[in-house]
């Protein structure tokens, strides 16, 4: 499969890019008051201690996403093995005792004093720029000319030429074997949640750039018998895994904070009960600024506050979908993709868990759930894909480039 470009650029593109801005400095706000929100359950001494600590963060995060903005996305491929290294080298020192830290049994933090690393946060973005290099260099192995499809680099004249393990080799096995190496670090940790994460973002940058069936079933299908009989064989992952499905059976032990949220959506309603009073957050739901801030939201801002921020993201993946349908250039295509894919599924992975309809996962939602360096990361994300945006409007498609 790939994205068809559109033959030339838009105006409207400027404005796409404009409400894609907006909506995730609504979010970061939204965020910083469910923060103040939800600390009221944390320390009866310093009940702002989260919102002061995602606010401290936030500045480091604009910085982020405006040096993502203005990158040359060029030079920025050029430097791709280093950051692909510096990510797994922060995925492996986070398991080093003395460097990392664990927290509820997993080694995800690099402890610096006054802020901590999650490396995993590292791998994803390392997964979007590397992986996205990669797929456009081998166009010739992966998008076959002879069909009636537009091309998307005009750079590189590719020529398709059937040839059996050659194209296996260089159009799929290196792009997943990149992906299993950024997913063996992420192992490390473990964080099995991010893990089914990138590798669903990396194989769908895959099937985008033109990657066969043929090769991502079977994978696929291996990958996931090989998943299933680790979490058969994995205690308490196995009842974590299968607790969301009879959360009243369970509402005692694995289940006990899923328990809760459902009855925090429950009691907020349509409208909910105001910011800062919510009943749940206060006495019964544990980590309700982190994972399950969602559940927070539902108290406090009701059923029409979670349509809300589930409407936001759908418009960003809406928006930037429409952006890509006129790149002119694979890399920044899968770039664009990737990004857009870590910051919409990331937010419906973790609706889904909050919710009761997926298996519980240490997935945060972005721009609301506490945390620095997620918070940094997907403002990068949202730079990324302002960057795309921005070129693609500046780099209008003619019907003679357009086609192969």
């Amino acid at each position: 499969m790939i994205i068809a470009p559109k033959q030339e650029s838009p105006r409207f593109l400027g404005s796409h890019a404009f409400w894609i801005a907006v909506i995730a400095a609504v979010l970061v706000g939204f965020g910083l008051v469910n923060q103040y929100s939800a600390g009221i359950s944390l320390s009866a001494k310093n009940r702002t201690a989260a919102f002061d600590r995602q606010l401290m963060y936030v500045p480091f995060a604009l910085l982020a996403g405006w040096l993502a903005f203005r990158v040359n996305l060029e030079r920025l491929r050029e430097f791709r093995w280093w950051i692909l290294g510096a990510a797994m080298l922060a995925m492996f020192a986070a398991r080093i005792p003395g460097i990392g830290v664990t927290v509820n049994g997993s080694w995800r933090w690099i402890d610096f004093g006054f802020f901590r690393l999650q490396a995993s946060d590292l791998g994803k973005l390392a997964l979007v720029i590397v992986l996205a290099d990669m797929l456009s260099r081998i166009q010739r192995h992966t998008i076959d000319l002879r069909q009636p499809v537009f091309r998307l680099s005009t750079r590189e004249p590719y020529l398709f030429t059937p040839n059996g393990w050659l194209d296996c080799r260089e159009g799929f096995v290196k792009p997943a074997l990149l992906i299993g190496c950024i997913c063996f670090g992420i192992a490390l940790g473990p964080d099995l949640g991010t893990i089914v994460l990138c590798a669903t973002v990396g194989a769908t940058m895959m099937f985008i750039s033109g990657v066969r069936w043929k090769y991502i079933l079977p994978t696929f299908a291996v990958c996931a018998v090989g998943f299933t009989i680790l979490i058969l064989n994995w205690g308490n992952r196995f009842r974590r895994f299968t607790s969301f499905m009879d959360p009243w059976g369970h509402r005692d032990n694995e289940a006990y904070q899923l328990f809760e949220g459902m009855v925090a959506f429950g009691v907020g309603g349509v409208t909910g009960k105001g910011a800062a009073n919510g009943l749940q957050v206060r006495a019964y739901l544990p980590e309700a600024h982190t994972d399950f801030v969602l559940a927070n939201i539902g108290e406090e801002h009701g059923l029409i506050g979670t349509v809300l921020v589930a409407l936001a993201y759908l418009t960003i993946f809406w928006l930037a979908y429409r952006a890509m349908q006129f790149s002119n250039d694979l890399y920044r295509l899968n770039v664009c993709l990737g990004a857009t894919l870590f910051l919409v599924l990331q937010a419906l992975v973790n609706m889904g868990v909050v919710t009761g309809l997926l298996p519980t996962k240490g997935i945060s939602l972005p721009f609301l759930s506490y945390g620095g360096t997620n918070l940094v990361i997907m403002s990068c994300m949202v730079g990324l894909v302002l960057n795309c945006i921005r070129e693609a409007s500046q780099s209008p498609f003619t019907p003679k480039e357009a086609r192969a």
